[in-house]
């Protein structure tokens, strides 16, 4: 039966690649890549260092960059998107985040954030509770400590939230939720209750609990996704790189991935790499031919597509203090528009008269889905409790809504509290053919660039090796996570030992012994 689907499959292929030839609808490649962000051009270098040119990005905007989304906002460029390098230097290893490196080569312009720089603020204008976001942050850290002590020690993962109670941190007043939000929120857009302690605390550590300088906000008018386009233009060419180009149908088999646009252009290729959202695979903007299987389906609506919005207003002129943020307590909603940031500072944008507000999570959300009207008067009603009622209204106004756009359908993710490393590590295994990068894949870097840039170079060489030494292990398995207590897990493995010891006949691999130890290392999580 198996062999009859698989004939009728590939008569299909022939079909479609002998109407596609006729109408001279069709492109022929080894490697397709879907997306060009920073994933998709690092999986391109990664090729072209190998040796591979015959491969094709596929990318839906004008221009590479992905999530990496500039505009002109009066005359200056603004980042929509992705806009701090993060982590810049291992003070341990002196190992550079890749994102400096690759900065440091183009010269991008960038100003380092100082977040003690800060003003708080209630409903009824300037008040200093500073104590409370140092009290935040402290228990923010010690909330990382105990996380790694807990994934020492094999415990159950619990939510930030429920760690931070056991620390004796539980937010009742308005100064301790705003001070929250900005030691967790503004990081991570995700609430403590919805995140997994053990794994932000990997996240968190692995790229600021070692690193020296501090972030530093890009400025560059050439634009932060400068960066990729610059990588792109040594490895790539106008022929292989299709822009204004929306994917809508991706069959992946076992022997080769089809890509059907909409204009009705038919890429067929050897490995396909999708560099697309875990937002995106969540709402099935794209048709995958055949449904992902359930496992795949299960960790993919495991993990979690955060949303960060920054709203960027210009005023005629500067009415506020000179301070880089300034950070709102709300008497009545947590993440009410809390945490401003000035960017006509030195070294950011000076006289601009620009500031930007950021919400995140449920916040985001609705701003994006209301009328811009509706979020200018209740941002002006905030500005006007903070600062007076005699401020102007702005001469500029803007944010993007990318919940809305099926191209992102959200900013970065976050992992959620309950889903295992098992779940994770399915996110990121390849089906048949067709490959999957970006920065929710990475284990310690999930919701940051330099992820997505080491995922990329990742899952480049592995598709690389694939198509130099011309081997692919068909892998049909079902990957679906189970549980099993601590002496069926013993058993399981003492059973697969002795199944190796038994010599040649054995029908178990060392790899497949090896993928059950780590299995039964990620049930336990």
């Amino acid at each position: 039966m198996a062999s009859s689907k698989n004939m009728i499959h590939l008569g299909l292929i022939l079909l479609i690649d002998f109407f596609s030839l006729c109408t001279g609808r069709l492109i022929r490649t080894k490697v397709v890549i879907l997306g060009g962000g920073m994933a998709g051009v690092m999986v391109a270098r990664t090729l072209s260092e190998k040796g591979i040119s015959d491969f094709l990005i596929i990318e839906a905007e004008s221009v590479l960059g992905g999530r990496m989304k500039e505009t002109t906002f009066d005359k200056y460029t603004i980042e929509l998107g992705a806009n701090w390098i993060e982590g810049i230097r291992n003070h341990e290893t002196g190992e550079e985040n890749p994102i400096w490196t690759m900065a440091t080569k183009y010269n991008l312009t960038s100003t380092a954030t100082d977040t003690d720089d800060l003003l708080t603020y209630d409903q009824n204008g300037q008040f200093n509770y500073s104590d409370v976001v140092d009290q935040a942050f402290a228990h923010f850290k010690q909330v990382l400590d105990d996380a790694t002590k807990r994934e020492e020690s094999n415990l159950e993962d619990l939510s930030f939230a429920e760690g931070q109670r056991l620390r004796g941190w539980i937010p009742t007043t308005s100064y301790e939720k705003v001070a929250d939000w900005w030691a967790f929120d503004f990081e991570f857009a995700d609430r403590p209750t919805a995140s997994s302690m053990i794994r932000t605390a990997a996240n968190e550590k692995a790229t600021h609990g070692q690193r020296l300088e501090d972030d530093q906000f890009v400025t560059d008018q050439r634009g932060y996704a400068f960066l990729v386009r610059e990588e792109a233009k040594r490895i790539a060419t106008n022929n292989n790189i299709l822009y204004n180009s929306t994917i809508t149908t991706i069959e992946y088999s076992n022997s080769s991935v089809n890509i059907t646009l909409r204009n009705g252009l038919i890429i067929w290729a050897d490995y396909a790499i999708c560099t697309f959202s875990v937002g995106v695979l969540q709402h099935n903007d794209v048709h995958f031919i055949p449904a992902f299987p359930a496992w795949k389906q299960e960790s993919i609506f495991s993990f979690k597509m955060a949303t960060y919005t920054k709203i960027f207003l210009q005023f005629p002129h500067k009415f506020w203090s000179n301070a880089q943020f300034f950070l709102y307590a709300d008497p009545y909603r947590r993440g009410y528009y809390p945490q401003w940031q000035s960017l006509s500072e030195i070294g950011f944008f000076p006289d601009s008269n620009i500031l930007v507000v950021t919400v995140v999570a449920d916040q985001a959300l609705i701003v994006e889905a209301q009328s811009k009207n509706q979020t200018l008067i209740e941002i002006m009603d905030v500005l006007r409790s903070m600062n007076g009622k005699n401020i102007p209204e702005p001469n500029n106004f803007y944010y993007y809504r990318w919940t809305l756009d099926p191209l992102y359908r959200g900013s970065y993710s976050n992992w959620p509290t309950g889903t295992s490393l098992c779940q994770h590590n399915n996110l990121g295994r390849p089906i048949g053919r067709l490959h999957f990068t970006g920065e929710a894949y990475s284990q310690e870097y999930y919701g940051f660039l330099h992820g997505a840039y080491l995922e990329g170079l990742k899952i480049g060489k592995k598709v690389a090796d694939y198509v130099l030494n011309k081997t692919f292990r068909t892998d049909n398995r079902d990957y679906s996570c189970k549980q099993h207590s601590s002496r069926e897990q013993k058993r399981i493995i003492l059973s697969l030992l002795s199944k190796l010891k038994s010599g040649k006949n054995s029908k178990v691999s060392k790899f497949e012994f090896l993928q059950s130890i780590q299995n039964s290392h990620d049930f336990k999580r």
